[in-house]
């Protein structure tokens, strides 16, 4: 196609990641249970994830709940859908403590258990350049972070709306590829 052909903006409200990412080398485990976390399981799903920097405090549990909305907003797409919690350290001797689950069912709760992992999730996600107490991520059905929505300056109907338009661009899309 010719680049000329392609309009000079996007209508997209988050932040496109160019080039996509791949986050199946990320070594994460379950919180609760220190298994690690299969990404093969999450394929053909769309995945918002929120990530913390040590204990969940009010802003983290006010972002958790702000991605539960979104995906109950989405209706029949919801099962599309899934959330991740990534809990980070703040400093190597202490133990974070996680977010209380009452209303945040079938959240992940995930951890990153090594200083090479909790690197890898601060390299993947620029958590050097963006806040991550403000800011939802989206990776793909395909497994690749794509996205990020400010949830400070975005209001929840423009993320809505960049979420249902990807669902829509999306629906065909060949399962397993």
């Amino acid at each position: 196609m010719n680049p000329h052909w392609l309009p000079g903006t996007t209508i997209n409200h988050g932040e496109l990641i160019h080039p996509p990412r791949p986050v199946s080398d990320l070594q994460l485990s379950f919180i609760e249970t220190g298994q690690p976390l299969d990404w093969s399981e999450l394929r053909d799903k769309w995945v918002f994830v929120v990530i913390s920097n040590g204990d969940c405090d009010q802003q983290c549990l006010s972002q958790l709940i702000h991605i539960r909305q979104l995906r109950k907003a989405l209706a029949a797409d919801r099962r599309r859908v899934e959330r991740i919690f990534i809990q980070l350290p703040d400093t190597a001797d202490h133990t974070p403590v996680p977010p209380p689950m009452a209303g945040l069912e079938g959240t992940l709760l995930l951890k990153s258990d090594n200083p090479g992992t909790l690197q890898a999730v601060r390299a993947l996600f620029e958590l050097e350049q963006v806040d991550a107490s403000s800011h939802m991520f989206i990776i793909d059905p395909r497994g690749d972070l794509m996205m990020r929505h400010n949830l400070v300056q975005l209001k929840p109907k423009e993320i809505l709306k960049d979420l249902e338009m990807l669902l829509k661009a999306s629906a065909n899309w060949v399962q397993g590829e």
